[in-house]
């Protein structure tokens, strides 16, 4: 349902344009009156008029129509009655024609202004009012017979010409009202999605103020720091004014120390800032952890995210497209978690030795099953499944400290694959016989690499443990070690290893490899670990430069798969 006239014109502004405005009924009379006036004293000055009555009349009506049209409360009045002032002034130009008595035509022509004035009105009732009056005004000199040169022809040839100009105006201040009208609507939305920008961004620089955890720096491509928020002079110790136009990767230093980054950045950024900035390049998020030394030589530890950020205009102050640098002080969390690896390598190094001894004991022990009788021989064998279980977790909590602490490192020796995972399993077999579960190994008979062969083993140990422990009593892990064939000098192995278990939820696939991750099953079933053996197997899986792909559905079992290649030989190598 479309508006009111009046309420267009107090909604859009716009449309208040006089002549076009729905409300302007005086100046919309004002050219005709002045119109009828005129012909009529140029009638009675050139031609002597037949009836000059008529003329009077004429002039008389067509002024009525002005005062009326000008002293009206047309806010208060029927709109219907501001169409009776253009019939009022067809009426005028009737008399004047007839007053006039020429037996030409040449009047007639003044009713394209009363017309027009119906024609520039919403909706299609102004336009056939007008049209209706001005087919009467044609047709009086037909039924009237004043003696007027071939009157058909004429009302025919005028009607057409002013059922034309009519339409057309019609057709043309509709369109331009409409466009006015979205026009309008437009403006109005944009004013409100600026006043959204504005707000949006006071907010933004009012949480970024208020950020003094975080040090936020913004730069331009080329790495120059634009703009610093109060975290940045918190955290990095230096003023905004110092910190803007300082080169971002002199300013942190030290090159970082670990990067989640993917993919040498293109030629965007500077072959200074490109290891700096990593995946945000691209469009992605770069994460990595750097050391930073404050003015007054204090050290700080800083993680840092880095992404892309586009250019910032409309506002002040506008910024150049760049790089956002959130930088966040972990130096607390840093040094707990040396001071925890520091522990656990200490401790994990100190039960060495005495589970050495133990192990080595039950050896000997189970070297004279004689001087054992049944029972004892049943203790000696848990003692010994316990005391292996507990060297498995001594070493997994040595090499993560070892990681942690960058001093793992890999062995490479030529070993056959599949010896190792064979040695691995009569290891493990004790284990899963007491869970009730079956170790099937199968495979190529031998697949040689060059590997380290302890590693090798906590990898196929991992994985093991972690499918005898989730598999329910009376089902199958089935392991299997293949040569994988390509053209390259390369050798490749794959281990697999197949449960028939829990399985594990998609959500928590991509946290399996990190330290001390368990699952909620585990937690819920209160399964014996630490959350270290997936972590390590990927760290040993790395520094192959190989990869670990785990497929797993819940209630259907799990599919590990971990494909090594050789390792460069090391500097000892012929």
């Amino acid at each position: 349902m479309s508006a009111p006239p009046t309420e267009l014109g107090e909604r859009y502004p716009v449309l208040r344009l006089g002549w076009a405005d729905e409300d302007a009924v005086a100046l919309r009379q004002l050219p005709i009156t002045l119109s009828v006036v005129i012909a009529a004293v140029a009638l009675w000055w050139m031609v002597e008029p037949a009836r000059p009555a008529l003329l009077v009349a004429a002039v008389v009506l067509s002024a009525g129509v002005l005062v009326v049209a000008a002293l009206g409360r047309w806010e208060t009045w029927p709109v219907s009655w501001r169409f009776a002032c253009s019939l009022a002034q067809m009426l005028a130009i009737a008399l004047l024609d007839a007053g006039a008595g020429l037996p030409a035509a040449t009047l007639d022509i003044l009713l394209v202004l009363p017309l027009a004035s119906l024609a520039l009105r919403l909706g299609s009732v102004g336009p056939t009012i007008g049209l209706a009056g001005a087919a009467v005004v044609l047709l009086v000199p037909v039924v009237a017979d004043i003696g007027r040169v071939q009157p058909v022809l004429h009302a025919v040839v005028t009607f057409l010409i002013l059922a034309t100009l009519a339409l057309g105006i019609h057709g043309i201040v509709t369109l331009a009202r409409g466009q006015a009208v979205q026009l309008a609507h437009a403006r109005d939305d944009l004013v409100a999605t600026a006043e959204r920008l504005r707000d949006s961004r006071d907010t933004l620089a009012g949480i970024l103020a208020a950020a003094t955890e975080q040090a936020f720096l913004a730069t331009d491509v080329a790495g120059r720091v634009v703009s610093a928020n109060t975290g940045a002079e918190r955290i990095l110790g230096l003023g905004a004014s110092t910190l803007v136009g300082r080169d971002v990767v002199g300013l942190l230093g030290a090159e970082p120390a670990a990067t989640s980054g993917g993919g040498a950045p293109d030629g965007a950024a500077p072959p200074v800032l490109a290891t700096t900035v990593g995946a945000a390049v691209h469009g992605g998020t770069e994460v990595h952890e750097r050391d930073y030394t404050l003015p007054d030589g204090a050290r700080r530890r800083l993680e840092v995210v880095v992404t892309r950020r586009p250019a910032l205009a409309g506002a002040a102050p506008e910024l150049p497209a760049g790089y956002l640098f959130v930088a966040t002080d972990i130096t607390r969390r840093y040094e707990s978690e040396q001071e925890q690896d520091a522990f656990i390598g200490l401790v994990s190094h100190e039960l060495r030795t005495p589970l050495a001894s133990i192990l080595g004991y039950v050896e000997l022990l189970g070297m004279r099953p004689e001087a054992l009788d049944d029972e004892q021989q049943r203790y000696l064998q848990v003692v010994g499944r316990n005391a292996h279980q507990l060297q498995t977790l001594v070493e997994d909590l040595l090499t993560s400290a070892q990681v942690v602490s960058g001093a793992f490192s890999l062995l490479p020796t030529e070993l056959d694959v599949v010896r190792v995972v064979r040695d691995v399993v009569v290891a493990d077999r004790p284990v899963a016989d007491q869970a009730e579960v079956e170790i099937v190994a199968d495979g190529d008979p031998e697949v040689p690499l060059r590997s380290d062969a302890r590693r090798l083993g906590q990898v196929v140990e991992n994985l093991l443990t972690n499918a005898v422990k989730h598999s329910p009593p009376g089902s199958q892990v089935r392991v299997s070690v293949t040569r994988e064939h390509d053209d390259g000098p390369t050798r490749r192995a794959r281990v697999r290893v197949v449960d028939h278990g829990t399985g594990i939820p998609a959500d928590e696939l991509a946290h399996l490899t990190e330290r001390f991750y368990r699952t909620r099953d585990t937690v819920r079933r209160r399964v014996r670990g630490v959350g270290l053996g997936l972590s390590l197997v990927q760290t040993v899986v790395d520094e192959h430069g190989g990869s670990l792909t785990i497929a797993s559905e819940p209630g259907r079992g799990t599919q590990v798969d971990v494909l090594l290649p050789d390792l460069p030989p090391g500097p000892d190598a012929p």
